[in-house]
C-alpha cells in the first residue's frame, strides 16, 4: 500500500467501519506515521462532534418513493403460496432497511466531511489569530489599520509587522474579485516606487489572512495599500486602491 491508501482508510476507521484485516493493517501503519495518527485524531473528534450536533437524517421523498416502489414490485411478483409470500415480505423489508442504512451512512459521511472542514477552517483561523497576536507582542512591532474606500466600502484590514520584516495581514469584508484577479498588498515608501507584496484571495465571507516578508527597502513604508491585480501579481500597481492606511509618522 502507498501512503494515500492508508489516508483513505482513516475516515472509515473513525466510523468504526473497517473490517478486522484492514484495521490491523492500518494499526501497523499508524505505529510508524505521526501524520496519519494526527489525522485520525481529527476525524475521531469530528465524528464525536457529529454524533452530538447532527440532526436525524432520512431519505429524500424521491429516494423513499424509489425504495418503496422497488418493494411493491418485489411483493407483486411474489404473491404465490402464503409461506413464500411471508418470506418475501420480510426479505423485502430487509432490503429496504439495507438501502435505508446505505442512504443514512452516505448522509453521515457527507455531514462528517462538512463538519470536519468547518472544524479545520476554525482551527486554521484560530491559529492565524494567535500568530497575529504573537507578532503584535514582539518588541518593536507595529500594527497599522487599513480602511476601504468607495470600491472597498466596509472592508477593513490590520497589518502587523516587526523590525525583522515579518508581516501578517488580517482582512475582513473584502468584495469578491473577478476570476483571474487577486488582491495585492503594497508598501509605500516616500519618494520611491511602491514595493509589491504578495497576492491573496479572500474566502466567500470576504475574510483573508496573508503572511508576508517585507523587503529591506519597504521597512520604512509610511503607507500600506491594497489593490486588485492579476492573480500572479505585478511589480507596479495597475488597478485601483481598495484599502489604504493613513500615513505612519
Amino acid at each position: 500500500m502507498v501512503h494515500e491508501d492508508y489516508k483513505e482508510m482513516i475516515p472509515v476507521r473513525a466510523l468504526s467501519a473497517l473490517d478486522a484485516a484492514e484495521e490491523r493493517v492500518l494499526n501497523e501503519h499508524l505505529d510508524n506515521c505521526s501524520e496519519c495518527r494526527k489525522e485520525l485524531e481529527e476525524w475521531q473528534a469530528t465524528t464525536a462532534a457529529l454524533a452530538v450536533v447532527a440532526d436525524p437524517v432520512e431519505p429524500s421523498p424521491e429516494v423513499r418513493e424509489r425504495i418503496l416502489g422497488a418493494v411493491r414490485k418485489d411483493l407483486s411478483s411474489n404473491v404465490v403460496p402464503l409461506r413464500s409470500t411471508s418470506r418475501n415480505v420480510w426479505s423485502s423489508f430487509g432490503s429496504l432497511g439495507a438501502i435505508a442504512a446505505v442512504v443514512l451512512f452516505v448522509a453521515l459521511l457527507v455531514g462528517l466531511f462538512v463538519l470536519w472542514r468547518q472544524n479545520r477552517a476554525y482551527r486554521e483561523e484560530l491559529a492565524a489569530k494567535n500568530e497575529f497576536i504573537q507578532l503584535v507582542n514582539t518588541p518593536g512591532a507595529r500594527v497599522t489599520e487599513l480602511k476601504g474606500n468607495d470600491l472597498g466600502a466596509g472592508a477593513t484590514a490590520k497589518l502587523a509587522h516587526d523590525a525583522a520584516g515579518r508581516a501578517i495581514l488580517m482582512a475582513s469584508k473584502l468584495p469578491n474579485v473577478p476570476a483571474g484577479k487577486a488582491y495585492q498588498l503594497w508598501f509605500i515608501v516616500p519618494n520611491k516606487p511602491p514595493v509589491p507584496g504578495k497576492t491573496f484571495v479572500p474566502d466567500s465571507a470576504g475574510n483573508a489572512v496573508l503572511k508576508d516578508e517585507i523587503a529591506g527597502a519597504a521597512l520604512d513604508a509610511k503607507v500600506f495599500a491594497i489593490t486588485v491585480e492579476p492573480a500572479s501579481g505585478v511589480s507596479a500597481p495597475t488597478g485601483p486602491i481598495y484599502l489604504r492606511s493613513s500615513e505612519v509618522n
